[in-house]
C-alpha cells in the first residue's frame, strides 16, 4: 500500500498546467492566398482567444476558485489588484505600481498552498459564498519574513487591496510556524519531531470504503517524504479566519491548485515538543 501511495503523490508532484494547442495553427494559409484575406480572418478569431481565456462568471463565488484564476491567469491577476497597491510595514507604507508588481509577486509558480486549523468543521470556511476579506500570508521559512495580503470584495469582486510585511512571531499560528521551519530543514530535528510511530491513514475517495490505516516508523517516513508537498522555502497559508484557540495542536492541510491534491498533516505539542503524529490522504 504504501509504494501505491508513493507512487501517486510522484505522479500528482510533476504535474504541470498547460495550455490548449489546438488553436495554435488556426491561422496557416496557402501562400497564393491574399493578404487582406489573412487579415479577416484573423480579425474574426481574435475573439476566440479573449473568449477561452476568461475566467469562469463564477470565479467570485468561492475564494478558492477566484484564488486560482488569481495565480493561473497574469492578466486576470492585474484586473484584480488595486493598483497603486498599499504596502505597509510598521509605520511606513508604499504603494506598488503594476510594473513593481511584476517584480513583487510571491504567487508566481506555485503548485500547493495551505490551511492551517484546529477544529475540523473550520474546513468548511472553503465553502462559504457569503464571505467578505481572507488573508492570504506568504511565510519565508528561511527568514522571518511574513507577508500578508488583504482580499476582499470589492463591487462583488475578489480584489487585492493591501499588503502587510509583519514578523512570524507575530501571527497567531507563529510558535507552529517556527517549529515547521525547523521541521523541514533541519533532518535531525525532524526525526526527533515524529510520533513513534506516525499514523497513516489512506481515505476513500467515494466514501464508501474503510479507511486503511498503517503505522510509520521513521525510516518510513524518511523514505517517503520526498514525495510529499511539504514546501521547505515558503509556505502560502490561507486565513478564511478560523479559529486559533489552541496553541497544542495544528492540522496543516496542503491542497494543489491544479492537481487535486489534498493531504492533511497533524501535529501536537507534547509539553515543548510539537510532534508529527498523523497523516491522511
Amino acid at each position: 500500500m504504501r509504494n501505491g501511495l508513493v507512487g501517486v503523490l510522484v505522479l500528482a508532484g510533476v504535474l504541470v498546467s498547460c495550455k490548449d494547442s489546438k488553436m495554435q495553427n488556426a491561422f496557416a494559409t496557402d501562400d497564393e492566398q491574399e493578404d487582406d484575406s489573412v487579415e479577416a480572418y484573423v480579425g474574426d478569431t481574435l475573439h476566440l482567444f479573449a473568449e477561452e481565456e476568461e475566467p469562469p462568471a463564477t470565479v467570485d463565488e468561492l475564494f478558492d476558485d477566484f484564488f486560482y484564476s488569481f495565480v493561473d491567469d497574469a492578466r486576470f491577476q492585474r484586473q484584480r489588484i488595486a493598483f497603486p497597491l498599499p504596502c505597509k510595514e510598521d509605520e511606513e507604507e508604499t504603494r506598488l505600481t503594476g510594473e513593481e508588481w511584476q517584480q513583487f509577486d510571491r504567487f508566481d509558480a506555485q503548485e500547493f498552498y495551505s490551511f492551517i486549523y484546529e477544529r475540523e468543521q473550520d474546513v468548511e470556511l472553503q465553502k462559504d459564498t457569503a464571505m467578505q476579506s481572507v488573508d492570504v500570508e506568504w511565510i519565508s521559512l528561511r527568514d522571518n519574513r511574513v507577508e500578508q495580503f488583504d482580499f476582499n470584495r470589492v463591487g462583488g469582486k475578489w480584489t487585492l487591496t493591501e499588503v502587510r510585511k509583519v514578523p512570524r512571531e507575530k501571527l497567531p499560528n507563529g510558535d507552529f510556524l517556527t517549529f515547521y521551519a525547523q521541521f523541514v530543514n533541519d533532518s535531525t530535528f525532524q526525526r526527533e519531531s515524529l510520533a513513534e510511530p506516525v499514523r497513516l491513514i489512506l481515505t476513500s475517495e467515494d466514501g464508501e470504503e474503510e479507511n486503511q490505516e498503517e503505522e510509520l516508523a521513521a525510516d518510513d517516513w524518511f523514505n517517503m517524504k520526498g514525495d510529499l508537498p511539504l514546501p521547505t522555502d515558503a509556505l502560502i497559508c490561507i486565513d478564511y479566519g478560523q479559529a486559533c484557540i489552541s496553541q497544542n495542536r495544528k492540522t496543516l492541510m496542503m491542497q494543489g491548485l491544479s492537481n487535486g491534491l489534498q493531504m492533511k498533516f497533524r501535529f501536537n505539542k507534547d509539553g515543548d515538543d510539537w510532534k508529527l503524529i498523523e497523516i491522511e490522504y
